[in-house]
């Protein structure tokens, strides 16, 4: 069995859920491969959505929002038309590599699929995967073979015009390293931290971008005595330096790392914003979370949806190093938080994911 997935380099979320599936398939006897859908666009297109989309997320996330609303309105028909100029050499991609069945974990990877389905010239199996929790604007339209969703978001999804045996709720992908535990003290030897002390994450994706500056100062004067917060910067350098350089008292300030999971390990609370991925790996650490509702779209979906079940809790940037401070010193708050993340989380989505499309494949 040949399983393409299909991501997109418009941040690392998606393409840790590619990995996840990838990582599942390849243990259940499939052979996998991980490609960004973008190289299938002509010219510089790729790259230009590529950087654009960064560029708009970091430093203008109000206009993303606005973006994010209009596409709702229209069924992302602009973004549809775009990547559907991609769709001929994605075809044939699939056709010469012999696949056997198409996984798409980003939306405007599954607008190409989309397209091919329309021509008739895709004639494998097809999975769109949800990386949000919300039916993201053109996601049902696409309407592939197979469509994984969140647990609980069947109906929603279904509203949206997809076919109720299409929709599996299998829950959002993550690396299975955030499924395991290494203990905190172990974890703490690791990344050169002390042993003793409460220690917060604040991280808003592999980008970096919300208003972590004026965060971290305010949490490193307002948290509990003794605390410590680590500022995980991802890619974004000027961040990174930025904390460096502030003298800020107990404070971390971490580049791009793949130990993200170790991190939480080592941690008492994680602050983030709700991207799918972020928000789906903390829950599966049973990390307790603070929201910073940074970037308006589908991530205000993502707050929603977790708030509403206890898996976070949320508030305006300026009152949420006060909310820090009061939820490390609560410990039954904590446990209850614990708790819901794992009644609406089960653990193995990758798992599912990779069973059903193999199944699929085998008929």
């Amino acid at each position: 069995m040949k399983l393409l997935i299909l991501t997109c380099s418009t941040g690392g979320g998606h393409t840790s859920a590619a990995k996840a599936i990838a990582q599942a398939a390849t243990e259940a006897g499939a052979e996998c491969r991980i490609v960004d859908a973008l190289r299938f666009l002509p010219g510089v297109d790729g790259k230009v959505i590529s950087h654009g989309h960064t560029f708009v997320y970091r430093h203008l996330p109000a206009l993303f929002g606005v973006g994010y609303r209009r596409e709702q309105r229209s069924g992302a028909n602009v973004f549809r038309m775009e990547c559907s100029r991609g769709a001929r050499s994605l075809g044939m991609y699939i056709s010469d590599g012999g696949y056997d069945a198409v996984v798409s974990v980003h939306i405007f990877a599954s607008f190409m699929l989309a397209k091919l389905r329309e021509k008739g010239k895709l004639n494998v199996p097809t999975a769109n995967v949800a990386t949000d929790y919300t039916c993201s604007p053109g996601f049902a339209e696409c309407d592939l073979d197979m469509n994984f969703v969140p647990h609980g978001l069947a109906d929603e999804f279904e509203s949206y015009g997809l076919e109720r045996e299409h929709i599996l709720e299998t829950g959002i992908p993550v690396a299975r390293s955030f499924g395991e535990h290494m203990p905190r003290q172990l974890a703490r030897e690791v990344l050169n931290l002390p042993g003793e002390g409460q220690l917060v994450l604040l991280m808003c994706g592999a980008m970096g971008c919300g208003p972590m500056e004026e965060l971290a100062a305010e949490l490193s004067h307002q948290l509990p005595d003794g605390a410590m917060l680590a500022v995980l910067c991802g890619t974004n350098s000027r961040l990174q330096e930025a904390i460096t350089t502030s003298g800020l008292k107990n404070v971390y300030a971490v580049g791009f790392t793949k130990r993200v999971s170790t991190w939480m390990d080592a941690a008492d609370l994680m602050i983030s914003k709700p991207g799918g991925s972020t928000s789906s790996e903390t829950m599966a650490k049973r990390l307790p979370m603070i929201i910073i509702n940074a970037v308006p779209g589908c991530e205000t979906k993502n707050l929603e949806y977790l708030t509403q079940r206890g898996c976070a809790l949320s508030a305006p940037t300026e009152e949420i190093p006060a909310l820090a401070h009061e939820l490390l010193l609560s410990p039954d708050k904590i446990e209850s938080m614990r708790a819901n993340m794992e009644r609406y989380f089960p653990q193995g989505a990758a798992e599912r994911i990779s069973s059903a499309v193999i199944k699929r494949i085998q008929g």
